[in-house]
């Protein structure tokens, strides 16, 4: 089986007209494979470098055409999810079809702006990116790699949401993460989590020694360290913490540091998609340090009644908490 990363560099090599006959029937078996869809960019991200002056042969056209219709497309292909207008093969179906054997999939180019996107959409996720770098997704997150990503002088990725690296070194490549706060991390190679959102991005490093850039500010962390940057403020600031309390999510935790009930319960409730109710106002004031797993409902909330004296009481399909009525 391919991976989307195989996959995405045949795809490039095809569009260079450097495939042998063997990999393009590769190719074609892939277009068949509702899997694979992810690894192939959208089309009007290469459309404005494509040259109706290359083609391919009658043959190969045909045969691609002859792959792509083969799929399953339902009768208003717009309402089916898997055939939505924007993925490039959509558009290379309705041009095969108008120009007959031209295929119009040969650029002079390939722009940088295309990139291969990782999600953890509803569970935390491991990737290996090509260079053998591991990456650690939270649920939520999402990482776009470069396809030019190993071939450049630098090693770029962007990061929306929380991920934990363990950078592969290389001293001639250095390993460059962006966030959406517009905080950098350059390293060499290192393990470190960054958290990162449109108005605060953090880095906290494990291992080795990173370089943190955000509006013409500069820092350099040692392991045990993080550097935070508000987008508000636009100021960073460095500081020693407990990497293990950072780390946590990695871990299938929770973790909290003198947060308020109502926050903890917030947090609890957006992890398990379920309503959770403070019934006291008192008790919404309290506080809570420590750790709460992630992947146990019944399990965090037993945590959560024990360390407040609290109960937990499952109503209507909503989760009340009520300070306990033996004291």
């Amino acid at each position: 089986m391919m991976t989307n990363q195989e996959v995405t560099a045949l795809y490039i090599k095809f569009i260079h007209g450097q495939c042998t006959q063997a990999e393009i029937d590769v190719l074609l078996s892939v277009l068949k494979e509702e899997q694979y869809r992810d690894a192939f960019p959208e089309y009007d991200q290469i459309a404005p470098f494509i040259s109706k002056k290359d083609v391919l042969t009658a043959d190969a056209s045909g045969r691609i055409f002859a792959a792509i219709v083969a799929t399953e497309i339902p009768a208003q292909p717009v309402a089916d999810p898997r055939f939505r207008p924007g993925r490039w093969w959509a558009v290379a179906a309705s041009l095969l079809m108008l120009s007959g054997i031209y295929y119009l999939f040969t650029v002079q180019q390939i722009p940088k702006s295309i990139k291969t996107v990782y999600r953890a959409a509803d569970e935390k996720k491991i990737y290996q990116l090509p260079d053998g770098t591991a990456v650690t997704l939270d649920k939520g997150s999402e990482l776009e790699v470069s396809n030019h990503f190993g071939i450049d002088s630098i090693r770029e990725v962007w990061i929306k949401g929380d991920g934990y690296f363990s950078v592969a070194h290389d001293k001639k490549k250095p390993f460059i993460v962006h966030t959406l706060a517009g905080m950098n991390v350059k390293v060499l190679g290192t393990e470190f989590n960054v958290s990162a959102w449109k108005d605060k991005a953090y880095v906290v490093l494990n291992k080795g020694s990173v370089e943190v850039n955000a509006a013409d500010q500069q820092l350099r962390l040692q392991p045990g360290e993080r550097a935070l940057f508000s987008t508000l403020e636009q100021r960073m600031e460095k500081k020693s913490v407990d990497t293990v309390f950072y780390n946590a999510w990695k871990n299938n935790l929770l973790a909290f540091d003198n947060d308020l009930l109502k926050d903890v319960v917030r947090k609890i409730g957006r992890q398990y998609s379920c309503s959770i109710e403070i019934a006291d106002t008192n008790l919404s004031r309290m506080t809570f340090t420590g750790y709460i797993p992630r992947n146990d409902l019944n399990l965090a909330l037993n945590t959560l009644s024990k360390s407040l004296n609290c109960t937990v009481e499952l109503i209507d399909g909503k989760y009340i908490i009520e300070p306990n009525q033996l004291n």
